[in-house]
């Protein structure tokens, strides 16, 4: 995942399910702009597609004024406190639910919240600014 210049590593695993956590929230924001809907309907395509590798929500194309990265930022930390509600273990019955990962994928293990909950950080620090690293340097989150 990269923004201006920098970004991290994550499983796909775990980036299609932020991806498709905040397209679904983005979707309940009442009378949605087309951009926001536009790019829900993108980040929903790639978290159900099994891109293996690919996995890539175009921070830089979706959000290039502040204003939209405070939209995306206000829905990513309802997310995260959400993720924050479910405890400590995401039950792989609820993610297979989702249908995240291509035709057949299937989450054969509950998964630790903090995965998700140190994706969901980082991203929010990315849109932030605060990120310190290029892509090409990050550790893979979790780390």
């Amino acid at each position: 995942m990269e923004y201006r210049g920098h970004g991290f590593w994550a499983r796909d695993g775990v980036l299609e399910l932020w991806l498709s956590l905040l397209a679904t929230e983005a979707l309940k924001v009442a009378n949605a702009s087309a951009w926001l809907r536009a790019t829900a309907a993108e980040w929903s395509q790639q978290a159900a597609a099994g891109l293996i590798g690919c996995v890539e929500p175009n921070l830089d194309a979706r959000l290039p004024t502040p204003e939209r990265v405070d939209v995306i930022v206000d829905i990513a930390q309802r997310v995260l406190a959400g993720l924050r509600q479910r405890g400590p273990v995401l039950p792989k019955d609820w993610l297979n639910s989702l249908g995240l990962g291509g035709p057949g994928a299937r989450f054969t293990v509950d998964l630790p919240t903090d995965e998700v909950t140190s994706v969901a950080e980082a991203f929010i620090r990315l849109l932030h600014g605060e990120l310190p690293w290029t892509a090409s340097d990050s550790p893979i989150l979790p780390a």
